[in-house]
């Protein structure tokens, strides 16, 4: 009798469909599109380009000093001798190592910058999208890139654009 009872509720449960609709309003938008259109996006972004074509300014010239200089001993090879060009071979290398180093401190220096102000920029206009969400009901907002389709009618990008827009002139 037990194997019974254990039987039609597997069977039960197995067979049961329970068809669950959602009373929820949900939205989505683009935060790459929000960051790129916006005033306060535009700035950051701006001061983001340019802090990396200030580095890359920099790393170029570096560069350059170091390839002239290995030119030039690379010239001065079989006219100094060898004792004198190991020296000089030795400070170069060791001018190589720091432009490494240099270069990968400055790239640690610019993503750090670069995640800082992008998460100003989110905390500036979380709030915006916040107020948005609460005066239209919605529950959930998606960004797109974590989203597969969704209807466009709930696309709300160029609406929270004009709403951060109107917040930070």
């Amino acid at each position: 009798m037990k194997k019974y009872i254990y039987f039609v509720i597997i069977f039960i449960s197995f067979f049961q469909t329970n068809f669950v609709k959602s009373n929820e309003n949900i939205a989505f938008i683009d935060l790459d599109y929000v960051i790129q259109n916006t005033n306060i996006g535009k700035e950051v972004l701006k001061n983001i380009n340019n802090l990396d074509k200030k580095n890359i300014e920099s790393l170029k010239k570096k560069n350059k000093e170091i390839k002239d200089k290995d030119i030039e001993l690379n010239n001065k090879k079989n006219i100094i001798s060898e004792e004198s060009f190991k020296k000089e071979l030795k400070i170069l290398k060791d001018k190589v190592n720091i432009y490494k180093n240099e270069k990968n401190i400055m790239v640690q220096n610019f993503n750090k910058f670069k995640k800082d102000e992008i998460d100003k920029v989110f905390k500036k206009i979380g709030p915006v999208v916040s107020n948005y969400m609460e005066a239209n009901s919605i529950n959930i907002v998606f960004d797109t890139k974590n989203m597969f389709m969704g209807n466009s009618k709930s696309d709300i990008t160029k609406e929270i654009i004009i709403e951060i827009n109107n917040v930070y002139k």
